[in-house]
């Protein structure tokens, strides 16, 4: 590949993917400056060179431009289809995903819900969704389990749960635009008939779930987790995520007291996801 009819001395291809893993692995967000001199450290680059490795990767959909108090960052696009998890790939509208056989493509239109992909906390949630619906042996083919979301924003956790195999499921959240904007994606994934968004407090579900989803902060999920033991079925699992690393053993420890032990936990970027399952 050949961009700008520069000659690189190093193959291109090999200098976008280091450029995008540097963006995407970074603990902290990172300017276009910061990145041409990381680039022409680690290449040799010319400025030009740099430059131009840099606005193709924009204009191919794979980086963005940000802007945030005065100042300019590169960051992961989610423009077009991304691949989260083993199984699960996120897709705008308008795009056509070149899915692998086993792929469940989610499709989400990004809009003021929290929930497009772009924050660690949701790719975390969306490989704990992978690892209890296709990685877990406690659940078999003939399972046919409900989900409860917890704060759903965009709606993408719930979506994603759904398509991955759960029977239906109730996303609750308090804010009226991302209800809209859920229910709207809801739509798009044609699940109108199987989810249901609802802006019912937390305090006032009932009934039993097979598998609950929550991405919220550590003080909040420290304080539902007894609400949480009352409302997951027995044998049932957690994915918990929106919780920094520091904060995870301790999470545990406190959902230990409430009889859920850890099956799965992972991290990206100092953010932890933790999967539990409520003692039988």
């Amino acid at each position: 590949m050949k961009l700008d009819s520069i000659d690189f001395a190093h193959d291109v291809a090999a200098i976008r993917d280091y450029a995008l893993r540097t963006v995407a692995e970074s603990r902290t967000r990172i300017t276009p400056p910061v990145l041409e001199k990381i680039l022409g450290d680690g290449f040799g680059l010319n400025r030009k060179q740099i430059k131009s490795v840099i606005r193709d990767l924009v204009t191919s959909g794979d980086l963005t431009y940000t802007y945030e108090y005065g100042s300019t960052f590169l960051e992961r696009s989610f423009a077009k289809p991304v691949r989260i998890s083993k199984h699960f790939v996120l897709q705008p509208p308008g795009f056509q995903a070149h899915s692998a056989p086993g792929d469940v493509v989610v499709r989400i239109q990004s809009g003021a819900a929290f929930g497009a992909g772009n924050h660690p906390t949701t790719r975390l949630a969306i490989e704990g969704i992978d690892f209890v619906l296709f990685d877990n042996t406690a659940l078999t083919a003939g399972d046919a389990p409900t989900v409860l979301d917890i704060g759903t924003g965009s709606g993408v956790l719930l979506i994603s749960a759904v398509l991955g195999g759960c029977k239906t499921g109730l996303g609750v959240d308090i804010d009226a635009c991302a209800r809209a904007e859920a229910a709207g994606n809801v739509n798009i994934n044609g699940l109108g008939n199987r989810i249901v968004i609802s802006g019912q407090s937390f305090d006032d579900i009932s009934g039993q779930y097979s598998i609950i989803l929550a991405n919220l902060r550590y003080p909040t999920l420290k304080r539902m987790r007894y609400k949480i033991r009352e409302i997951t079925e027995a044998g049932g699992f957690l994915v918990l995520s929106g919780i920094r690393d520091h904060e995870r053993e301790d999470l545990i420890n406190c959902y230990r007291e409430a009889q859920f032990q850890k099956r799965w936990a992972a991290g990206e970027l100092g953010w932890s996801g933790v999967v539990l399952r409520k003692s039988g």
